[in-house]
């Protein structure tokens, strides 16, 4: 197989998978090369997501070459299967075209299976596969949840829990209304998976980072609809190079419900110290986002009041801390502080 590079590859492989279509059972084939951008809404949701999914980078040029099959019209940017071209060409080298159309079979069937069940099935059937992507991170109060979570996987971080949960829907209403609908991931279904809680932590990590990306806003009145790009702190060429010391920025997520995760994503802390050139405080005033404070510009007992503040203004439910946390740069630590 050396005797073919890339390029030659990639083209043939376009060229089957045109011919190959009623037998593949796709209705749409979509080809994207590295570089591709665009101003559609629909294009551009997926160079951002497949540049977060394969390249853990925030980017609105496209970072690979990448296939979509597409089930049917009707759904065209809901049941879809997307390829790495650079992927299936290393499988290519190493198993031939037989390897090929094994992922790309195994995955349009996947993908047509799980278009046709709901979330109460898929947990009764109990296929990693097929649950994979819908597996994401929730941030709770430990002490407030502490009992409900004994049969759950969880991480805890001071008053904090990670914890994960299994995606039912995640619908847009016509009246702009966001309802999610998310189970806790019970222990019991992940014994038969095969894969160490590492690797589950790391793909529900990186799912929540697809579903949410990280935002940074300057001021608290740009949370209020803001563009998709405005407060991309970790995106590539994001306009905000550095964060004057008495600044107080809010951490979210694009879609700002349970935002808060956002300072555990990969790089996110150490991003924000970068920023400030310096360690600083963290004040979570909900489940939704949080607020950073450079250390030595405000004593951290005075930020604690304002939490409290904050937990007293707002529903108990929203609560997501009662304490006040510190991220040291130089040990990249992040704890919470006794005051």
């Amino acid at each position: 197989m050396k005797d073919v590079n890339y390029e030659e590859f990639r083209g043939t492989l376009l060229e089957k998978l045109k011919v190959s279509r009623e037998k593949l059972g796709y209705s749409t084939m979509d080809y994207y090369e590295k570089g591709f951008t665009s101003e559609d809404t629909k294009e551009l949701e997926i160079i951002r997501n497949t540049n977060i999914r394969y390249h853990k980078t925030e980017c609105d040029m496209l970072l690979g070459d990448y296939i979509i099959l597409y089930l049917s019209d009707a759904d065209r940017y809901d049941c879809s299967c997307r390829f790495s071209c650079q992927y299936l060409y290393e499988t290519f080298e190493e198993e031939g075209w037989d390897g090929v159309w094994e992922i790309i079979t195994a995955n349009l069937d996947s993908c047509r299976k799980n278009a046709s069940l709901d979330i109460m099935q898929l947990i009764d059937e109990n296929d990693y596969k097929a649950l994979k992507e819908r597996i994401f991170i929730r941030l709770l109060n430990f002490n407030d949840h502490r009992y409900e979570l004994k049969e759950n996987h969880y991480r805890r971080i001071g008053d904090i829990v990670q914890v994960l949960y299994l995606m039912a829907s995640d619908e847009h209403g016509k009246d702009g209304r966001h309802d999610v609908y998310s189970i806790k991931l019970p222990k019991h279904l992940s014994e038969s998976w095969n894969l160490s809680e590492e690797e589950l932590w790391e793909n529900a990590m990186a799912n929540t980072y697809l579903m949410a990306p990280p935002r940074m806003y300057l001021n608290p009145m740009d949370t209020a609809d803001p563009p998709y790009h405005k407060g991309a702190f970790m995106a590539l060429n994001s306009d905000i190079k550095s964060l004057p010391a008495t600044s107080v920025p809010v951490v979210t997520t694009t879609s700002q419900m349970n935002g808060a995760i956002a300072i555990f994503y990969p790089g996110v802390m150490e991003r924000i110290a970068e920023l400030f050139g310096d360690d600083y405080y963290v004040a979570f005033t909900s489940i939704h986002d949080l607020r950073i404070h450079k250390k030595g510009t405000i004593p951290p007992i005075h930020i604690l009041r304002r939490v409290r503040d904050t937990n007293r203004a707002f529903p108990a439910d929203e609560t997501l801390s009662r304490k006040v946390y510190l991220y040291e740069a130089a040990s990249k630590t992040f704890k919470q502080l006794e005051l």
